[in-house]
């Protein structure tokens, strides 16, 4: 910094502002400081920034890992999330801890690294939520809590997915229906899509007179090619499953194939939350009830550059009703 300044002829404090953008600096002189900066191959360390200044320049998506590593749906909010904060003027640091590596998340925010934070996953009960409003540092959440008055979020109406996806079978004559989460150690765990979705699927199959079922899978493909077989056993009469369990999916679906199950003459699939990316995975590619991932991720993070700069965060919540995409995996109850 100080060779800048000396190439600049200025002071090294007018290099540091405009580095830091704490004052203004007049565009002439920071045009100079600029090309000096250029000239020397100069690049600030944003650490070394981070510790004078408490600006890294850096936010924290903190995002739980999978079984097998984040799937197509979760790449696209990691993508658009990435991309938003470059264009904002931030870097993006990845954190895969689950919801019970509240010690993980402690250690993001103590060391000082990151100047704001985006979780998701979020729990209806949520100890990282509680530890970061502690810890006074500026986060959003992509998805809520039971009680999130107080929370700035962007996240699904899976109550509406889940009514939604009901009224769709319904229509086509289902009434004998499935809905396929993650596993049963999540929906205890209170994991907010699976759980409201799961309740809407339920109190909707109820009032429609449906007969309703839920099955529980590790989300991976394997774990789906065997859920088939007790779907099979426990209920022969089911015609249609609503699933949220995107790899589980694609393992049903091939042992389904494998067993002479024609999807969709025999086994209608409704995806709730699958990306365009996901349901093309498949033959037949799956109709889903969806909202526009990366939009989701580009908000959360907009919401949190507006948080660090100051902004009141008491509008900052979005609920965000998904669309139905039909590609094929749906059809009449068969006769």
């Amino acid at each position: 910094m100080a060779d800048v300044a000396r190439a600049a002829g200025v002071s090294r404090s007018t290099v540091s502002y405009v580095l830091s953008g704490t004052r203004p600096i007049s565009g002439e002189t920071r045009e100079r400081i600029l090309r000096a900066m250029k000239d020397l191959d100069y690049t600030p360390n944003v650490l070394a920034q981070g510790l004078a200044g408490r600006r890294t320049g850096i936010i924290a998506l903190i995002f739980p890992i999978g079984e097998i590593g984040f799937n197509v749906t979760e790449l696209e909010y990691i993508s658009a999330a990435s991309e938003q904060a470059r264009e904002d003027g931030y870097h993006l640091l990845l954190w895969p801890y689950g919801a019970d590596k509240i010690e993980e998340v402690r250690k993001v925010v103590n060391q000082g690294l990151v100047e704001g934070v985006v979780l998701m996953e979020v729990r209806t009960r949520d100890e990282r939520v509680s530890f970061l409003r502690e810890a006074n540092i500026p986060f959003t959440t992509i998805g809520r809590t039971a009680d999130p008055a107080e929370l700035a979020y962007v996240d699904t109406d899976f109550e509406a997915s889940g009514s939604m996806a009901v009224e769709h079978v319904a229509a086509l004559g289902h009434m004998e229906i499935g809905f396929l989460a993650r596993t049963q150690a999540d929906l205890d765990a209170g994991h907010g899509p699976m759980v409201r979705t799961r309740d809407a699927v339920i109190a909707a199959a109820s009032e429609a007179g449906i007969r309703a079922h839920v099955f529980t899978a590790a989300p991976t493909y394997p774990a789906g090619r065997s859920v088939l077989g007790e779907i099979v056993a426990s209920a022969p009469g089911l015609t249609a499953l609503i699933e949220l369990n995107e790899p589980a999916t694609l393992g049903l679906m091939a042992a389904a194939a494998e067993h002479g199950i024609r999807i969709p003459d025999d086994l209608s699939v409704l995806a709730v939350n699958a990306s365009e990316g996901a349901a093309q995975l498949s033959s037949p590619p799956l109709t889903s009830l969806s909202p526009n991932h990366g939009d989701i991720a580009r908000l959360a993070v907009r919401y949190l550059v507006r948080r660090l700069r100051g902004e009141d965060y008491s509008t900052f919540q979005t609920l965000v009703t998904p669309s139905l995409m039909e590609r094929g995996s749906t059809a009449p109850a068969p006769s």
